[in-house]
């Protein structure tokens, strides 16, 4: 029998809906100097709060930064023309000289989002599944025809090519989404799971991986998590209850599970439960007044203590 064990648990920062540019880039700078492994930017159109249009941000994030891993904490594709979308993940490939991830989802039962974009909500399990077969041959192939039940095209053709492939995660909770991950999935992209239920989880996108003819040792198993820190107790729960309950309409007591929050130590002992679980990525969509600040804090007191602690341990 073999377990995971929390070695190089990579944490990623999921910047907010809608920072302002002049505090925005200057924290996105700083994670990526400070040793962040991935920078990503989530989904939303219709919001009762300021949010930021996603693949804008991921191309704006292309420019600013070097080295770090960027990426969608998911899009929800099926809102979206496939071709447009990949036309988009391929631009910011190759502005961004090949770190993008595309992490794609249904992004959770939102119904007025998809009537904006004329696409019924029983359908997007469908279409996304599709979308994500049309998009992979489009940045692969030099032409592609294509005749599904929710997207038909012929003679479509995309160009410059990606240099190097675009990786394809894909979020959500439900055994559908698992499904999806095993099935087309290279990355795994779980949330709204507890570090003690992840294991049963990735067990399910196993399976259905085998069960589609694919090895899951070739799929990346990540975490997805709403987060906010803290110098002291209490600091980051007043600062994403509020949150929870607008964007999910609930208090963070019922959705803790789902939630980074706390401390410094406190993030660092929840990654390390999660990467003991089995998840290779830790992503943090962080909660802020101050994201210069809070980026800092992590940079400066989870970081090392995530490196101190993944050297002090060893597989089994």
């Amino acid at each position: 029998m073999t377990r995971a064990v929390a070695t190089g648990v990579s944490l990623g920062l999921v910047v907010p809906p809608a920072t302002p540019p002049q505090y925005l880039w200057p924290a996105v700078e700083a994670a990526e100097e400070g040793g962040v492994g991935s920078i990503w930017v989530t989904d939303r159109t219709i919001s009762d709060m300021p949010w930021l249009e996603t693949m804008t941000v991921l191309g704006g994030l292309a420019a600013r930064t070097k080295r770090v891993t960027i990426g969608t904490s998911v899009l929800a594709i099926a809102r979206r023309n496939p071709v447009l979308t990949a036309h988009a993940f391929e631009t910011a490939q190759y502005l961004s000289g090949g770190r993008v991830v595309a992490g794609i989802g249904l992004g959770g039962a939102r119904p007025a989002e998809y009537e904006s974009a004329g696409v019924a909500l029983e359908r997007r399990g469908q279409i996304t599944d599709e979308y994500i077969q049309v998009m992979r041959r489009l940045w692969a192939e030099e032409s592609i025809d294509y005749a599904g039940a929710e997207y038909s095209c012929a003679g479509l053709q995309l160009c410059p090519k990606p240099e190097t492939r675009i990786p394809i995660w894909i979020g959500g909770a439900s055994p559908a989404a698992y499904q999806r991950a095993g099935r087309f999935g290279d990355g795994w992209l779980a949330s709204f799971v507890p570090p003690a239920g992840y294991g049963a989880v990735w067990q399910q996108v196993c399976e259905a991986a085998v069960a589609a003819g694919r090895d899951p040792a070739e799929i990346t198993p990540a975490m997805y998590t709403i987060a906010a820190i803290g110098r002291r107790d209490g600091e980051a729960e007043a600062r994403l209850d509020p949150f929870m309950r607008s964007v999910f309409g609930a208090p963070l007591e019922m959705l803790s599970f789902a939630c980074l929050y706390g401390t410094p130590e406190r993030w660092v002992d929840m990654i390390g439960r999660f990467g003991e679980a089995g998840s290779q990525h830790v992503l943090t969509l962080l909660v802020t007044d101050d994201l210069p600040g809070d980026v800092e804090l992590i940079v400066n007191e989870v970081l090392p203590q995530l490196a101190q602690r993944s050297a002090g341990l060893v597989g089994v």
